[in-house]
């Protein structure tokens, strides 16, 4: 039997960045017991820094990539103690503030043809611009009360944001986890 592996690229794309990088790795939904990581996938890199906007020299290098992986982890971990209402240990809030500031950050005004505009200026290393911005869409996300939820598939792991209105969206992807795990319940009541 030949099994599809995923490719390098996801089919949807997160909300923010936060979750497009925590959703890099994720376990199989179907149960198989496999993981599996896109981040060291060079084309995974380059359209996730694409998609983001985000503009580094090299997207293979190797302390970039380290840092996106432990920033993954750490990211994964404070939006599951929000997305249950627990909140972050005072260490976890130290370093999220911290990873916030990585990058410092000015506004400046300027004034053209089309009248003044106001942009922002971060100061830092191109990998450290980028990890502020990613621990800051996570920060927001909590700030704004958004409602980051892990998938109800107890075999996926993928995060997401619910932006129905009821907030009662349960699935990464109905019909895919929400299509499996009815199709198991209904299979596991005709054999009782």
């Amino acid at each position: 039997m030949v099994v599809d592996l995923p490719g390098p690229l996801p089919r949807d794309w997160g909300a923010a960045p936060c979750l497009d990088l925590i959703n890099s790795h994720w376990n199989d939904h179907l149960g198989s017991g496999e993981t599996y990581d896109r981040l060291p996938e060079p084309r995974f890199r380059r359209a996730f820094l694409k998609r983001w906007h985000y503009a580094v020299a090299d997207p293979d290098n190797v302390a970039g990539r380290a840092r996106l992986r432990s920033l993954r982890s750490f990211l994964r971990d404070v939006l599951e103690h929000y997305s249950s209402g627990r909140p972050l240990s005072p260490s976890m809030r130290k370093r999220l503030e911290s990873e916030v500031n990585r990058a410092a950050m000015a506004l400046r005004l300027s004034h053209g043809a089309a009248g003044y505009a106001l942009s922002v200026e971060h100061s830092g290393t191109a990998w450290d611009v980028v990890s502020a911005d990613i621990a800051t869409s996570a920060a927001r996300l909590m700030t704004e009360g958004a409602s980051v939820k892990v998938c109800a598939n107890p075999d996926c792991t993928w995060m997401f944001m619910d932006e129905t209105k009821p907030r009662t969206r349960r699935w990464c992807n109905v019909s895919v986890c929400g299509s499996l795990v009815n199709v198991r319940r209904h299979r596991a009541a005709r054999h009782d």
